[in-house]
């Protein structure tokens, strides 16, 4: 009986020695790419934008995404005069790329007027 028992622990020690541990898995995590805008390339556009309907909620952000948007300098919303001012890396992102950033927050925003405006004249001429 007591050569049964040695026997049978052995055995249990044996098998549960042998059982698996937890599986390890390995997470890969990519760094994002730091964005270095040229400032000699910076432009300014403004966008004319429709369907905001308030300035809290629409106009804030709307302006939060253009300022989180890779390329953008910094941007301000008014809604008042439904009006985006930005200044932004044409290197880095495009003019149409701008109206699509806007139009991603919601559906009901339209960007009516997409032009450049050309504040930096005075101070590349130095």
């Amino acid at each position: 009986m007591k050569r049964i028992s040695i026997l049978l622990c052995c055995i249990l020690s044996f098998v549960s020695c042998k059982q698996k541990g937890p599986e390890v898995k390995t997470i890969e995590v990519t760094v994002p790419q730091e964005i270095v805008l040229n400032t000699e390339a910076l432009v300014k556009s403004e966008l004319q934008i429709t369907g905001m309907t308030c300035a809290i909620g629409c106009a804030a952000s709307i302006e939060k995404k253009l300022n989180a948007t890779p390329g953008v300098q910094s941007a301000t919303v008014s809604f008042e005069s439904e009006l985006a001012q930005i200044v932004f890396d044409p290197n880095w992102i495009q003019d149409q790329e701008l109206s699509t950033v806007v139009q991603s927050v919601g559906p009901v925003y339209k960007v009516t007027k997409n032009e450049r405006v050309d504040v930096f004249s005075d101070l590349k001429t130095d």
